[in-house]
């Protein structure tokens, strides 16, 4: 169930963008973007997937509390009762009459029409965020972050995919990148600044109420979550990457006729859907509020028991619940890790020099990715 949650909500954050992405490029003057070509059939299909992809956590909730009540007794009761099942209701209303707003004849003519269709696909994002964990444990700023989040990347992500992947070609293509661009630096913006706190909201330690983020973020390595967060930030450097080369160093190479810039943004495109994954994953991993009854419950992550060696995990699961914070990850990089930091480096270089130099989206890809390796493994193998 865990498994088929994160693909659904990998699926969430997919149409949300496709979506918001889509609304927006279509009130774009036509002289300001490429030529595109978005079927009505897949902005059917992404609104539908939303509410029918939505709807699994609240399945999963009512399972986990149905123990001897009946299933649909309590299914009720969550749907009626539980913030994620109110969360549905409305995103399924929402969704139903954004439905009929696309089938509108005029959708593609009337600004009027495609603005509301924006505002109801934004009221559903807004629905959908009301139930996240870091909105359920706090007044109103885990909301307020995770929505302003969720909202920053679906703008960027979503103008990236619905122009990568449904342009009919590159027309236009130096006059969207000089809007695109400064859109796109503002939403990471927004992004990371809204992520940060965020994630501060998530890694909370209960245990420790004084302990820094820092080391909140250190001792959520040793969880599912953590290993998540931590692979989701470095893909994020590589993403980051492939903006700056396809945003600025390639805008003068895409007067050339023969240059297709529309094969470097799926590129982009593709890493945004890894971070998406990843971020989906993290959605259905335990956050790490209470390091000790987290390790005593499920253990530490198997991806952090594969690359470290240390006692620290036999040292937590052996302790009282008194004795159990003097044990926390700390850090200390050493030869190893400088060489795979360096490695990493060699690799960001060669990851740049072969979209500029070569054109080789192949070789650009793998060496970004063996830069997420050599970096991530830099990382754990400086813990003590």
């Amino acid at each position: 169930m865990t498994v088929l949650v994160s693909l659904t909500e990998f699926i969430l954050y997919t149409c949300f963008s496709v979506l918001i992405g889509a609304l927006i490029l279509l009130l774009v003057p036509e002289n300001k973007r490429p030529s595109l070509h978005i079927p009505r059939k897949v902005l059917f299909l992404v609104t539908g997937l939303i509410p029918l992809a939505a709807l699994l956590p609240v399945i999963k909730t009512a399972e986990i509390l149905s123990g001897s009540n009946g299933f649909w007794f309590v299914f009720k009761s969550v749907l009626f009762s539980f913030e994620v099942g109110k969360s549905w209701l409305f995103i399924a209303l929402v969704a139903t009459i954004l439905i009929r707003v696309l089938l509108s004849k005029e959708l593609k003519t009337n600004k009027n029409i495609t603005i509301f269709a924006l505002i109801l696909t934004a009221l559903m994002l807004v629905g959908y965020t009301s139930s996240s964990h870091a909105a359920t444990i706090t007044e109103w700023q885990g909301f307020l972050y995770h929505t302003l989040h969720f909202l920053a990347v679906s703008i960027w992500i979503g103008l990236l995919l619905v122009v990568s992947w449904f342009a009919k070609n590159t027309d236009n293509w130096i006059a969207f990148l000089k809007w695109f661009t400064p859109v796109a630096i503002a939403c990471l913006i927004v992004a990371l600044i809204s992520g940060l706190f965020t994630m501060t909201i998530d890694i909370n330690s209960y245990d420790d109420p004084a302990a820094s983020i820092l080391k909140e973020y250190q001792n959520s390595l040793m969880f599912n979550y953590g290993q998540a967060l931590l692979i989701k930030h470095v893909l994020i450097i590589a993403l980051i990457i492939f903006a700056l080369v396809n945003g600025i160093l390639f805008r003068k190479r895409s007067k050339q006729p023969a240059f297709n810039p529309l094969k470097w943004a799926r590129l982009e495109s593709v890493f945004a859907l890894i971070v998406f994954g990843v971020t989906a994953f993290m959605g259905q991993s335990w956050p790490p509020h209470e390091i000790f009854n987290l390790m005593k419950t499920h253990g530490a992550s198997p991806l952090f028991n594969a690359i470290y060696s240390g006692d620290i995990v036999s040292h937590i699961q052996n302790a009282t619940k008194e004795t159990s914070a003097l044990y926390h990850v700390t850090f200390s990089f050493g030869l190893e890790s400088s060489l795979l930091f360096l490695l990493g480096l060699l690799f960001l270089v060669i990851t740049i020099f072969a979209a500029v130099k070569r054109q080789s989206i192949f070789v650009s890809a793998i060496s970004s990715l063996l830069m997420v390796l050599a970096l991530y493994i830099g990382i754990m193998v400086g813990i003590n």
